[in-house]
């Protein structure tokens, strides 16, 4: 069979645009995407707008936004698997959670070990090795989250300042638990205009250098 990579993610992995009007970018603009065609590559997207690592949040679908809680689901509904790649923690900073760096990382280091818990590798359905984990750290979150002019800075408000440390937390959970992290924030940055999500060009050139990160590790 043809190797296969499930992407697990949220919005900035799903295509969701930074002018927010919702509409899903093409499959020639999204990053997964982007890095499948770079790798001549099946990538299955499980992405949801919103998903944290693990928790469930009160102001969108509750439990429905866990990573956590849907990871085993997902590893073995789309199994068998080569690898899975986790880009979960941008949400997690959203001011009512109150997440800091290092506890995003730990939450990420969770998801990891139930992927290598769960099986679902590349032999079929009663394969129960594990698939390759990887782990991309997602960029700092802008400070327009911090502007008061900024329609949505209530629910993002300090998520700036508390997403600094993201990548020395999310490397540090890498050499702790044996996962290749790749720091998406020394490439690209949240949209000058949302200080969330990726603009198209920012997709376009994650695709492309995750892709060239990648195709050594699987």
């Amino acid at each position: 069979m043809r190797p296969r990579i499930l992407v697990y993610g949220d919005s900035n992995s799903w295509g969701y645009p930074d002018d927010d009007s919702g509409i899903r970018m093409d499959a020639d603009t999204r990053w997964p995407q982007v890095m499948a065609a770079a790798l001549g590559r099946e990538v299955i997207e499980d992405c949801l707008c919103g998903r944290t690592t693990a928790h469930d949040d009160p102001l969108m679908w509750g439990p429905a936004m866990s990573g956590l809680r849907h990871i085993a689901t997902s590893v073995r509904s789309h199994a068998p698997l080569d690898t899975v790649v986790i880009m979960l923690g941008t949400n997690d900073f959203k001011t009512h959670l109150g997440q800091t760096s290092a506890m995003v990382a730990d939450n990420v280091a969770r998801l990891t070990e139930r992927v290598r818990r769960v099986g679902g590798g590349a032999a079929g359905w009663h394969d129960t090795s594990a698939p390759t984990v990887l782990v991309i750290c997602p960029p700092q979150i802008g400070p327009l989250a911090d502007d008061p002019e900024w329609e949505k800075t209530e629910i993002w408000y300090g998520a700036h300042e508390r997403s600094m440390d993201i990548a020395v937390s999310m490397e540090r959970m890498g050499r702790e638990q044996g996962i290749p992290v790749f720091n998406a924030g020394s490439l690209v940055s949240a949209s000058a205009i949302d200080p969330i999500h990726l603009s198209n060009d920012g997709h376009r050139q994650l695709g492309t250098a995750v892709a060239e990160w990648i195709k050594h590790r699987i």
